[in-house]
């Protein structure tokens, strides 16, 4: 159905007979069993005990299911699912909020069984159950009870999350309760951690609970805003935070908008993760609107990608008069990186597509073909400029690699490469100082000759058949 129609649909049906409109309703329902189950919900519609029934009917049903769904059939489970939390939401919720707040809080009770007879691979049973949840918040937002009587609702439920979904009871919760409200939260579970803390030093072990209510004391101090309650936490149990803790806290202050004190464990080497500190400090310093030390953070960044998104964040705050500067050693660079690829993708960021194509040209032996994320799109770059000889150094890499490791699920990419070499080929381009199309043909055969499921992709437009 194009976009235009479903209006179109809508108008015609308006003009039906009330007679026509049951007919097709009856014939649809005769065979089809959800549209039977829509119509038995619409006779409930001012009886909202009985549409709540039945939809506790079909949540039973599914509890009591002992099937297993493969990866295959979870797709179409975790559809039947949302599908169900979507017509509480729809039929029961404005007639009687409470009965829904009910089917949605025993929905989310019931995670276990989600879980347990699915695949979820995917993590689609994961995101219908924060579905779930987000309907929960906000169905019991629009509810009267008290902010305790939510607040210990709210607690329950998170008290018996195993499985990490009910996190989005917390990532949202800002939709139920006020700041003091939030707060409150915050301070049962600042409570418990001193507890287990307590646990932890008459015992000399540290309980793994304690991992836990960090961790919902960092999703609430994302919730206030508030980086300094995350970090309360993590540094009652790790008074020496580590590189990843210490990354965490300063993105929290930052996400705060607060990065001067994001500036306190900026300090020293992160080791292994010493590139994301340095982002992170000429973002901090930048903030600041200290771009006299931020500058050179960047460049030094820039220099060691070579990315086009680096060199527009150092430019960005360079003087005017240092503009061509820059890209001039942007230039210089490119002519010595080790990695053409990175080196190609800025010399088009700088409006240079012949150099980058004869950049590739020079050193096709070094395009790695396993960088299947970064080569298409370069390819489809210098297609805009006609670079066919770029464009062939690219795609026969890519068709190389999948072939050499004979990675048949990848056989569909590689016939559309090989579509495309061909493609190039008919122009009638000269590929030099590249092997013509027919010589690397007549070498893809020798080598590859034996691998049926490729060559039955690509059909008439086989070696055989190259030029």
């Amino acid at each position: 159905m194009s976009k235009s129609q479903p209006g179109q649909l809508e108008d015609f049906l308006r003009r039906q007979s009330a007679d026509a409109l049951v007919g097709l309703l009856l014939e649809l329902a005769a065979d089809n069993e959800a549209v039977q189950r829509r119509l038995a919900r619409l006779q409930l519609a001012d009886r909202p005990d009985k549409l709540a029934a039945a939809f506790r009917k079909q949540l039973t049903a599914w509890r009591r299911s002992t099937k297993y769904r493969n990866y295959r059939e979870t797709r179409e489970y975790a559809r039947a699912l949302d599908g169900w939390l979507e017509q509480v939401a729809r039929e029961l919720l404005p007639r009687d909020p409470e009965r829904a707040l009910d089917l949605f809080e025993a929905f989310i009770e019931s995670d276990a069984q989600w879980f347990e007879s699915a695949d979820d691979s995917d993590g689609l049973i994961g995101d219908t159950v924060r579905t779930a949840c987000r309907h929960w918040l906000e169905t019991a937002a629009r509810g009267e009870p008290s902010r305790d009587v939510r607040l210990e609702r709210l607690v329950r439920l998170l008290q018996r999350d195993d499985y990490g979904a009910r996190d989005e009871l917390l990532r949202r919760a800002d939709v139920l309760l006020d700041e003091q409200g939030l707060r409150e939260l915050a301070g049962q579970y600042e409570e418990q951690l001193a507890q287990l803390m307590a646990v932890a030093g008459r015992t000399g072990q540290l309980p793994t609970e304690v991992f836990q209510v960090s961790g919902s004391l960092s999703l609430l101090s994302a919730t206030l805003r508030d980086p300094d309650l995350k970090v309360r936490s993590v540094l009652s149990y790790s008074p020496e935070p580590n590189e990843l803790q210490k990354e965490s806290f300063v993105r929290a202050y930052l996400e705060a908008d607060r990065p001067g004190e994001a500036l306190r464990w900026l300090d020293g080497s992160w080791g292994r993760n010493e590139g994301s500190r340095q982002h992170l400090l000429a973002d901090a310093l930048e903030r600041l609107g200290r771009f006299e030390e931020s500058v050179p953070i960047r460049r030094k960044i820039f220099e060691g990608t070579l990315s086009p998104t680096d060199f527009a964040r150092w430019r960005e705050h360079l003087p005017g008069p240092e503009h061509a500067a820059a890209h001039a050693r942007a230039r210089e660079l490119t002519q010595t990186h080790d990695d053409p690829v990175a080196a190609a993708t800025l010399l088009l960021e700088l409006g240079d597509p012949s150099g980058a194509e004869s950049l590739l040209l020079s050193t096709p032996e070094l395009v790695d073909g396993r960088d299947y994320y970064r080569l298409p799109a370069l390819a489809n770059s210098l297609a805009a400029y006609a670079c066919s000889r770029g464009q062939t150094v690219l795609y026969r890499a890519l068709l190389k690699d999948i072939l050499d490791r004979a990675y048949a699920r990848a056989y569909g990419h590689a016939a559309a490469y090989w579509r495309r070499l061909c493609e190039i080929a008919d122009t009638g381009v000269a590929l030099a100082p590249l092997q013509s199309h027919a010589e690397f043909a007549a070498e893809l055969r020798r080598r590859h000759g034996r691998k049926v499921a490729f060559w039955s992709r690509v059909g008439t437009r086989s070696v055989a058949g190259a030029v």
